[in-house]
């Protein structure tokens, strides 16, 4: 139980579902880890540069602020000359007094003046991070360089830290000083940190319902594969009978679903046509190799009279079997796309050229009945083959004076496929005033060795009558027989005047396109001859 269970989880896993699915959630993930990804790698790379322009601003407004100079007392704050004082700066404290109380610093920023070293103004919110700790301004010191703005990182108590430190220098003023602008980058680095958590556990959550969408959806459309699987596990030559079940055909998964139950009806018909040869020789061979067998025992060596009547005995057997074989092999072919191989054929021409060949086949009364003038496009060498064939049947159930008649006509047919237009087709029959067929031989006799069990008592392989119902089904027409018992019998060929595009898949007994019909074919004019 536990192997067949394993064995079935690993088809499943194998399936073309799964593999779908695993590749359409693989490819989603990638993008959504590819987006995410890099939207927030730009977010951190915008953020280097904001800091970076705001150390820039510091220094340009500070730089400002000194060469304008201070405000003049009770003018509001303003970049305007008219509302400055038009004193330069000259005292180094005054100036960073002044840049601090004009100056709000920024949610994450901590703003520091330093004049020689020692801190002197630090913005009044001390909710922020302090810039005037001894390891930070040891480090400003350290870094710091006169007429230049220095950028450094500098990590304070675990936070993350940027420093610009900006240098100020007052010719009046001979004292060095700095103003330090702190920025908490980790503080920020965080939050963006936190965001693409966040972003994953949505783009996990989208994932999911995506996968839960994505495995209904590929689950129908795949459902035809599925099921194709399924057949094909239970398809064997001794069952060729499963067929894959499918909802719609119109899409490319449907029409694989319809073509695979297309290719196994092919399959199906193939393997019955190779049974049914298999049976047919079997059935067949088996009683001229008896008697072969039995002959050649009994034959008396020493005897040349019966060496000689034996070895007669053994060639008739012998051409019987090489003839029953061909009808095998011609039965065999039926089935194929180049059995019939239609052309352009004058009726009057064919039917003239066949009646100087039956005439050979016996001495009876032999008559022209009618001739259908036109063309008609269809293989001439297979109906010659039939009507001789329904000329000989009719010579073999007949006796001298008997008549046996040919005959064609046109006869009207259902219209044409895709055009409306009324359709035709060709009579063709062979008439004779033999012993006839009785109603219940009449469908027995077009099966493969198929014999009539009363009147027609003649010996035969019984396989003629099936080779002109499949030559006549391979133009896409049927055989029509009216008969009654000793009456004769009226063997009608119906063709339509062009053959279907591909000759149809005969039935494996070729009963299936021969019809019994208990009435004659229109009357005729007679030409006799």
């Amino acid at each position: 139980m536990a192997v067949a269970r394993w064995g079935r989880l690993r088809t499943e896993l194998r399936s073309v579902r799964t593999r779908v699915l695993t590749t359409t959630l693989a490819v989603l993930a990638v993008a959504l880890l590819a987006v995410g990804g890099l939207t927030h790698y730009l977010r951190l790379v915008d953020l280097d540069e904001s800091v970076q322009r705001d150390l820039v601003q510091e220094a340009g407004e500070l730089q400002r602020l000194a060469e304008r100079g201070p405000l003049r007392p009770g003018a509001p704050f303003s970049d305007d000359l008219d509302a400055r004082s038009q004193e330069r700066f000259t005292d180094l404290r005054r100036l960073f007094y002044s840049f601090m109380t004009t100056t709000v610093p920024g949610q994450y920023q901590s703003v520091l003046a330093v004049i020689d070293g020692e801190p002197i103004f630090e913005h009044a919110d001390r909710s922020r991070f302090e810039l005037d700790d001894p390891g930070t301004l040891a480090a400003v010191s350290e870094r710091a360089l006169p007429g230049q703005t220095v950028v450094f990182d500098l990590e304070q108590d675990g936070r993350q830290l940027r420093l610009g430190v900006i240098s100020v220098l007052l010719d009046e003023d001979p004292r060095q000083g700095y103003l330090v602008v702190g920025v908490d980058m980790g503080a920020q680095r965080a939050i963006i940190l936190h965001s693409l958590w966040r972003y994953l556990g949505v783009s996990a959550l989208t994932l999911g319902v995506a996968g839960l969408v994505a495995y209904v959806l590929v689950g129908r459309v795949t459902a035809p594969i599925t099921r194709l699987r399924r057949a094909t596990e239970q398809i064997s030559p001794d069952d060729l009978g499963q067929r894959v079940p499918v909802a719609q055909n119109d899409s490319d998964v449907g029409q694989l679903a319809v073509n695979f139950n297309g290719m196994l009806d092919r399959i199906e018909a193939a393997f019955a046509q190779q049974r049914q040869f298999l049976d047919d020789a079997a059935h067949e061979l088996r009683t001229p190799l008896t008697i072969l067998h039995g002959n050649l025992e009994l034959m008396d060596e020493q005897d040349p009279a019966d060496v000689e009547e034996t070895r007669a005995l053994l060639l008739d057997e012998i051409e019987r079997m090489n003839r029953l074989v061909e009808d095998l092999l011609l039965l065999a072919t039926a089935q194929q796309a180049d059995f019939i191989r239609p052309g352009a054929l004058d009726v009057p021409v064919w039917l003239g050229r066949t009646m100087e060949r039956v005439r050979a086949l016996g001495d009876r009364r032999w008559a022209l009945e009618s001739r259908a003038e036109g063309r008609i496009v269809a293989d001439g060498q297979r109906l010659t083959q039939a009507v001789v064939q329904l000329a000989a049947n009719a010579v073999k159930f007949s006796g001298p004076g008997d008549s046996v008649v040919l005959g064609a006509a046109w006869a009207p047919g259902p219209a044409r496929p895709g055009t409306g237009t009324p359709g035709r087709h060709l009579e063709v029959w062979v008439r004779d005033t033999g012993v006839g067929v009785a109603p219940e031989d009449q469908q027995r006799i077009f099966e493969r060795f198929g014999r009539a069990e009363s009147g027609r008592t003649v010996e035969g392989s019984g396989l003629g009558l099936a080779i002109v119902a499949a030559i006549a089904q391979g133009h896409g027409g049927t055989v029509v027989l009216h008969s009654s018992p000793g009456q004769g019998a009226t063997f009608t060929l119906r063709l339509p005047d062009s053959p279907p595009a591909a000759p149809a898949d005969p039935a494996p007994g070729a009963s299936a396109s021969a019809t019994t019909a208990g009435t004659s074919p229109p009357a005729r004019a007679g030409l006799g001859t």
